[in-house]
């Protein structure tokens, strides 16, 4: 397997490499929301990705898929797109992101405001978890800086694809941090996963830039309320330091 997904016409075949953890026909969150970003790229106009909101209808099966982009808004500095991913002609998820124009020279840089993470290769590569071959592990390398994959609480953690998410076309800087940014929830989990499951139906990314090199890092810390209803929040970095953030809203429930 080379790649997350193979072309083969009008869709897209997931490999192994797009399961995910918890159910061997579906996929984990970060492939399908990585290969939506690849194709709301073919419709961008050159303008920044400020935000991209991704909404899961349903876990997104282990089958082939297609994708639907649409320009939502055309105006003269912010521009909408649409994204929906359809398995055999069912919504099981969709897309809206924002491209901005920024306000040209003469802005002065202010820096995002977050403690730097150490590097990836202070930390071990963690293995995967489960029997089978997924995205998590396989997919990605994954090396912890903080915390532990079974350990509850905050983490920190670098990601990096080892393949591209399809085969034959080069990784872009927004795949990279889609598919990072959906582990924000799983490597924070603030209860443990024997007993509890954590459901992220949507992920919403918010960038300052694009990231710089192979790595996207999470720092990333998860709040659950008595009720049930949990968010995770993540802040996106790279080696030179913090572009984003990402925040997913949680169901929490007893197994």
């Amino acid at each position: 397997m080379d790649a997350i997904f193979i072309p083969k016409g009008n869709v897209f075949e997931p490999t192994e490499l797009a399961r995910g953890p918890w159910d061997q026909g579906a996929q984990h969150g970060g492939a399908p929301a990585a290969l939506i970003a690849g194709e709301l790229e073919r419709i961008a106009d050159g303008r920044t990705f400020a935000r991209i909101g991704i909404h899961f209808l349903k876990p997104v099966p282990l089958a082939p898929l297609s994708v639907h982009t649409a320009v939502e808004r055309e105006g003269r500095r912010a521009r909408r797109l649409r994204a929906e991913l359809r398995a055999d002609d069912e919504v099981v998820c969709f897309a809206y992101a924002l491209q901005l124009s920024g306000g040209g020279d003469g802005v002065p840089a202010i820096p995002m405001i977050a403690s730097r993470l150490a590097p990836p290769e202070s930390g071990e590569e963690t293995p995967r978890f489960t029997p089978w071959t997924m995205f998590g592990g396989d997919g990605n390398e994954v090396r912890f800086v903080k915390g532990g994959l079974r350990e509850p609480g905050p983490a920190q953690a670098w990601f990096r694809l080892r393949v591209p998410v399809v085969a034959g076309e080069p990784v872009t800087p927004l795949q990279r941090t889609l598919a990072a940014a959906d582990f924000g929830n799983g490597v924070s989990s603030a209860l443990g996963w024997d007993d509890y499951l954590f459901i992220n139906p949507e992920l919403t990314v918010y960038l300052l830039r694009e990231p710089a090199g192979e790595w996207v890092g999470l720092d990333a810390v998860t709040s659950i309320d008595s009720s049930g209803i949990g968010l995770a929040e993540s802040t996106l970095h790279d080696e030179q330091g913090p572009f984003g953030r990402a925040l997913q809203s949680l169901v929490v429930s007893r197994r």
